[in-house]
């Protein structure tokens, strides 16, 4: 046995091999013979959902050619099947010698691949061994209890389970997969397929010794903590759906997701592993497309693709630069008088400037001394009458605040630290895309049709990560920018912002 972790290019090169030959010659089927040879590779067994005639025997049938000396049996179950037809005849023999024993040879409980067909019309007098034989891989044969050999069972069925009792059995199958008629787009190619074997060469083929190997070391291979979040995402999701997925299963999961990983010569399980989660999790096949979605949504858009805080950040410090540019205070003259704006627009030292006062229908108006009353005639009856003249406030002649160069240099430098932070977010996204695009193409199992979406997504973010940098530039601009005090005025040192009191000399 080896005692590296990493799986030997020779392996991973050899199971390359095996599923390009279980493809040969069928379309469509990429995703169910990775499911199906990476489930024998993990010891589990895998669910085929379908109309007939969709090559699902087919594909068992191709499983039990990529091992040596590998033995096969196949069954149609219906609801009249006895345990006879799965298990073997019982001995005659036996019976006359008062023993209950089965004649297996060439039945399920000496097979190395078996597939089932209709699985779900299993009775209860072949429920509880077909059970035990699944799951611990033991066969009772009279009062012995036997190791089986089985790798993998192949089940198909053209309908879900109905019933309480074949909800263990329903359990017991890890991978599940919806087969499909052909697309339009492939129907002529269906058409005109010819038919090829799946036969590998005989070194090609695997051994039973390899797949112990496979399981022991892949139990090695680590969970990083990206990938345990999104398997708590997913179990929130199945929560929120209702949809109930066992401790054991989970436990399960995690075999298959660390044997994905191992032969594809990873020490740690990646997000791409990870694609196997909406296979093992889904009760009915309507549901599988919500967790396929979740499962893109996770890997493309959430956790660290968003840079939140970032993003927050900057649009505080935006609106930090919008108040500093809009701070006002009163003007001084060079005796250090307040400035205002008299109603003609010119500066004045004065709070208040004489106007000639004016009634409700905006008339100026005269004092008549005679009379002792306002009005608007300029002539009274003893001669010239004055204006009435009032007091108006004047407006306070504000400018713009002049900062000092700490505060500037202050505010450029957070900003400057924000903006490396977001470059750094950019690099790793380019990184990340870079990164992506390999493991796909060049993973065993996983699902490379969606490295358009995933990527779509990466550029989407990278480009709004780029944005974010050109907003952090006008920031940094906009601080630079802003009025300084003259060299010979003291320094404003204040961290805090400089309040506006109309009337007074800012600080």
């Amino acid at each position: 046995m080896e005692n590296t972790l990493v799986t030997t290019p020779d392996r991973k090169s050899k199971l390359k091999q095996l599923l390009l030959k279980m493809q040969q010659g069928l379309l469509e089927r990429e995703p169910q013979t990775k499911l199906i040879l990476l489930a024998a590779l993990a010891g589990e067994h895998v669910l085929l959902l379908g109309p007939p005639g969709t090559a699902k025997s087919e594909l068992a049938k191709r499983l039990k050619n990529i091992f040596v000396e590998a033995n096969y049996f196949e069954r149609l179950l219906t609801r009249f099947s006895v345990p006879e037809e799965l298990f073997g005849p019982l001995s005659i023999r036996a019976l006359e010698e008062d023993r209950y024993n089965r004649l297996t040879s060439g039945y399920l409980p000496e097979a190395s691949v078996a597939f089932i067909d209709e699985i779900f019309k299993a009775n209860s007098a072949i429920l509880n061994s077909l059970l035990t034989l699944l799951n611990e891989r033991q066969f009772d044969n009279g009062n012995r209890r036997h190791e089986v050999p089985l790798i993998s069972v192949i089940a198909a069925s053209n309908e879900l389970p109905e019933g309480e009792e074949l909800t263990a059995l329903y359990d017991r199958f890890m991978l599940r997969s919806f087969v499909e008629p052909v697309s339009d787009n492939a129907f002529r190619s269906l058409l005109c397929l010819e038919n090829e074997e799946c036969d590998p060469d005989l070194a090609t083929r695997l051994r039973v010794d390899e797949l112990k190997e496979v399981q022991a070391l892949s139990a090695k291979v680590t969970l990083p903590s990206d990938v345990l979040a999104l398997c708590e995402a997913f179990r929130k999701y199945l929560v929120q759906e209702k949809i109930y997925v066992s401790d054991r299963r989970w436990r399960k999961i995690i075999k298959l997701l660390q044997v994905s990983a191992f032969t594809n010569n990873q020490t740690e399980v990646s997000v791409y592993d990870a694609w196997l989660l909406p296979h093992c999790l889904w009760e009915k096949p309507d549901q599988l497309e919500g967790l396929i979605k979740l499962y893109k949504t996770n890997i493309a858009i959430d956790g660290d693709f968003q840079p939140k805080r970032s993003t927050n950040m900057l649009a505080a410090w935006e609106d930090r630069l919008e108040e500093d540019r809009n701070k006002k205070c009163q003007a001084t003259n060079e005796k250090g008088e307040l400035l205002y704006i008299d109603k003609s627009g010119k500066q004045v030292v004065s709070k208040t400037s004489k106007q000639q006062k004016r009634d409700g229908d905006g008339d100026v108006l005269y004092y008549d001394e005679y009379n002792q009353r306002e009005t608007k005639n300029t002539r009274g009856s003893y001669g010239k009458n004055e204006p009435v003249m009032v007091d108006i406030p004047n407006d306070p002649y504000v400018e713009a605040i002049s900062y000092s160069s700490v505060h500037i240099e202050e505010r450029v430098r957070q900003v400057s630290q924000l903006k490396g932070d977001i470059s750094q977010f950019l690099a790793s996204l380019l990184q990340q895309q870079s990164l992506a695009k390999e493991a796909l193409y060049n993973h065993l199992w996983a699902d490379s049709s969606i490295f358009p979406e995933l990527s779509e997504s990466l550029q989407t973010a990278i480009q709004q990560t780029e944005r974010l940098l050109e907003r952090a530039d006008k920031v940094i601009k906009g601080f630079s920018e802003l009025p300084r005090e003259s060299e010979d005025l003291e320094p404003f040192d204040d961290p805090q912002e400089p309040e506006v009191i109309e009337g007074e000399l800012c600080d």
